[in-house]
């Protein structure tokens, strides 16, 4: 038997029709199956997009277990699958296609804290009094979890930026926020001009307390019964990896603490026997920079950073190597070792004048095919302090002459699909020039919204 979980607006969605072996699961219920695609590759031999996420809501998850939840999520997504396709659920069958997240608003009814059936994430996240604060709060609660393939595995601990943009898009188009200045100016504007606005949404990320703020374009919905944001879909923003071109949503990235995870821009790894520089760069989540010559000289592999994330996938000799930089860069930075944290990512000079530095970033086990966003932040970062492996390979001179206290430093990195830029400001704290704020911009696109069918076996124990 198959239990189908949603609750869906009429005017959004339509009835749907249910099989007639369905049941309901009693009560407001929850998951949309918000899955928002932010890349696809411009080459037709790579099919994966970037990033892919389910959003599911809170309300029906709140009352139930927190082990129902989890399978819940992994059902969805169709993990485990030994064979790593995912084929019955709704993953891609690769880390950057496994993804989910849980929105809400903050003071929404969950177990308090300390239950054993609380969501993941910060105690404070729910927190209604923190949020209303007009510097540091924050408008939606982003919890999400990175979802195993092969195994059944979900990680809480880690983060997603490539799907900020489409957290941010979602809480608009589930009413989660509202602005009634903006509204009104849209409803008051020339209905024939399909007007915009831009909606800046605080995000707050559960799992390390950084509020992020997505300036989203929004417009009226054509399709509900009375005047309604929606976030817009049309604009000019072009991203490397997606096909043409989408509503450009600019994310701000505050750097709260200094970026470099040990204090020193450059650390020496013990792999076995072998020695290899890094720099670990934590913006949001912990990024171990290698330089690419000499992680490949160490695993006597012929492969460049100019391989296909395909044929470095396949080396067994790289990944596992990498995977060992990875633990080593942990346990030296203090880093709790995760599936999806610390990240590691190769780096090295390129002759392309359209980029900075060419990048092979690793995410769960497997060569990205473009490059998360929090990877992407961590390298602006890093370019913008002296002495670090990103820096040092940059062929930009602004990065080489170092930052200057209120600069604007901007990188350009070349990847398997294309390039991809952020900007980082730098500022003058304790004496020193670093980091302070990352700016980039990315899109997103809502696939479908509707229901996910899980197992009713799932529920044993819950009804």
């Amino acid at each position: 038997m198959l239990l189908i979980l949603g609750n869906l607006p009429p005017h959004h969605f339509g009835t749907g029709h249910l099989p007639p072996h369905a049941a309901i699961y009693p009560g407001p219920l929850l998951p949309w199956g918000d899955k928002v695609c932010c890349y696809w590759p411009k080459t037709a031999s790579l099919k994966e997009s970037n990033s892919k996420g389910l959003f599911l809501q809170d309300r029906a998850l709140a009352r139930i277990s927190h082990a129902t939840r989890e399978r819940i999520i992994l059902a969805a997504m169709g993990t485990p699958d030994p064979d790593g396709r995912q084929i019955d659920g709704m993953g891609g069958g690769i880390s950057s296609l496994s993804k989910a997240a849980i929105l809400h608003v903050p003071g929404a009814q969950h177990p308090p804290p300390d239950s054993p059936n609380a969501f993941p994430g910060l105690p404070w996240a729910n927190d209604i009094a923190k949020a209303r604060d007009s510097k540091s709060g924050w408008d939606v609660i982003y919890r999400f979890v990175q979802v195993g393939v092969r195994e059944p595995e979900l990680d809480w601990g880690s983060t997603c930026g490539n799907l900020v943009s489409a957290a941010a898009m979602t809480a608009i188009n589930w009413n989660l926020v509202h602005n009634e200045s903006i509204l009104n100016q849209l409803v008051q504007a020339d209905p024939e001009s399909r007007s915009q606005a831009i909606l800046p949404i605080r995000i707050l990320a559960a799992n390390n307390g950084l509020v992020v703020t997505a300036n989203v374009p929004v417009t009226l919905d054509p399709s509900a019964p009375k005047p309604t944001l929606v976030a817009a879909t049309g604009g000019d923003a072009v991203i490397a990896g997606v096909p043409g071109t989408g509503a450009p949503v600019v994310i701000e990235t505050p750097i709260p603490i200094a970026p470099l995870r040990t204090g020193s821009s450059m650390d020496v790894l013990k792999v076995g026997d072998h020695e290899i520089e890094s720099s670990i760069i934590d913006t949001g989540l912990p990024v171990i920079f290698v330089p690419a010559d000499r992680l490949f000289n160490l695993a006597s592999s012929t492969h460049t950073l100019a391989s296909s994330p395909a044929a470095l996938d396949a080396d067994t000799s790289v990944m596992e190597l990498i995977e060992r930089v990875r633990i080593a860069g942990a346990a030296h930075a203090g880093i709790p070792l995760a599936s999806a944290a610390p990240k590691v990512c190769l780096v090295g000079p390129t002759d392309r004048k359209d980029a900075d530095l060419m990048i092979r970033a690793v995410s769960v086990g497997n060569i990205h095919r473009t490059v998360p966003a929090t990877t992407l932040s961590a390298l602006a970062s890093a370019a913008a302090i002296p002495g670090t492996i990103v820096q040092n390979v940059s062929s930009s001179p602004a990065h080489a002459r170092g930052p200057k206290t209120g600069d604007v430093v901007s990188l350009t990195i070349a990847h398997p699909a294309g390039t991809a830029s952020a900007s980082v400001k730098v500022g003058h704290v304790d004496g020193t020039t670093r980091p302070e704020a990352i700016v980039y911009t990315r899109t997103a696109r809502l696939l479908f919204a509707g229901n996910v069918a899980v197992p009713e076996s799932i529920f044993q124990g819950d009804h």
